[in-house]
């Protein structure tokens, strides 16, 4: 998934903390080219037992499995493949590019269930396999742009931004991804003039709209930069990402009301995504409403019950909002969920102070 908002998520026990960079749930989510899968029989590849040789015939039965599991959205399968592969083969570039494009996938998983710093650890370590296989000469496109994602992933921002210049101009998706990162370093005129010629030979391409509309907005030219959301949204009416991009450039406006409106609209499946969820607290919270933010959790830890950070955020949020009742119900769900993880007695010792500080 392409990166569509710039901000941090803010949860309610941190409303004024920047927590997160990018990966919206991702966002923040992550975008990683592989190749498609073919049948519907699940792979089987082989196991060498540590030690023995392996056979040209089994790497690529191994690399192929690894793809498989991929695009069959298993990347914890794919996972087990490729470090046992890594293992029997510590100096082959093609098998570190596996490894790392496999962990990056897998940090994209592990946010949703077990928030940032459990993603940033994976993304870490796909940093590391990447720039083994790209010091080792794997310097194609996707492995620099997959490169690209993990640094940004694992906190390195600047290094991602140098891992997307190294893909060079002619790749329009490393172009994008570099407009990107640096509006994320808070460079917007270096953005605009990466996204500004890539719009130019891509005009239809509702994503390269969306992060024009950014640069845009930061230099101050508010109303082009709706015109070129409206103008992304009709080109890829289904793509919440860029619905996202769109409710946050208005909270940042001021237009409270419109941004929790325009993510209020859509059908459930979709407002309960998380990403959604977090742009949609934002503006809750930018309202002083954070009984609906605390609503807005509470409907996506039901949609996603092994989300416990959402659960958390539903509990901290009508704590906040002076619901008590609802807030130790959703907290005891989250200790139910996951007895004795540090993050539910965390909230439950913060629900503790809250609940001793005077009110006004």
């Amino acid at each position: 998934m392409i990166p569509t908002v710039y901000e941090s998520p803010r949860p309610c026990w941190a409303v004024h903390r920047r927590l997160r960079r990018f990966l919206t749930a991702p966002t923040v989510a992550v975008v990683v080219l592989m190749t498609s899968c073919g049948g519907d029989a699940e792979p089987a590849p082989p196991s060498p037992t540590a030690g023995t040789a392996l056979s040209a015939a089994d790497r690529d039965a191994s690399l192929n499995a690894i793809e498989r599991w991929l695009a069959a959205g298993r990347a914890d399968n794919a996972e087990t493949v490729a470090r046992s592969l890594a293992g029997r083969l510590p100096d082959d570039p093609v098998v570190d590019a596996a490894l790392g494009r496999t962990l990056l996938m897998r940090s994209g998983e592990i946010r949703e269930a077990f928030g940032e710093a459990a993603a940033s650890a994976i993304a870490a370590d796909a940093a590391i396999a990447l720039e083994r296989a790209e010091d080792r000469g794997q310097v194609d496109a996707e492995t620099r742009r997959n490169l690209g994602l993990a640094l940004e992933g694992a906190g390195r921002l600047d290094d991602a931004i140098e891992a997307y210049r190294r893909v060079g101009p002619a790749d329009p998706v490393a172009r994008l991804y570099l407009g990107l990162a640096l509006l994320r370093a808070d460079r917007p005129e270096q953005a605009a003039e990466i996204l500004e010629p890539l719009a130019r030979t891509r005009p239809d391409d509702a994503f390269v709209l969306a992060a024009l509309a950014e640069t845009g907005f930061r230099s101050g030219d508010i109303e082009t930069a709706f015109e070129q959301l409206d103008a992304a949204i009709r080109l890829a009416p289904d793509e919440p990402g860029i619905r996202i991009r769109r409710a946050a450039l208005l909270r940042r406006a001021g237009r409270f009301r419109l941004a929790v409106e325009s993510l209020a609209a859509l059908p459930p499946d979709v407002r309960e995504r998380r990403d959604v969820v977090q742009e949609l607290t934002a503006g809750w919270l930018a309202l002083d409403r954070p009984g609906d933010a605390g609503d807005a959790w509470a409907a996506r830890a039901r949609r996603a019950p092994e989300d416990l950070p959402a659960a958390i955020e539903a509990a901290r949020c009508f704590d906040l909002a002076g619901r008590p009742e609802d807030a130790e119900a959703w907290l005891r769900i989250a200790e139910d969920t996951a007895p004795g993880d540090p993050r539910v007695a965390e909230a439950r010792a913060a629900r503790g102070r809250s609940a001793d500080r005077p009110k006004s």
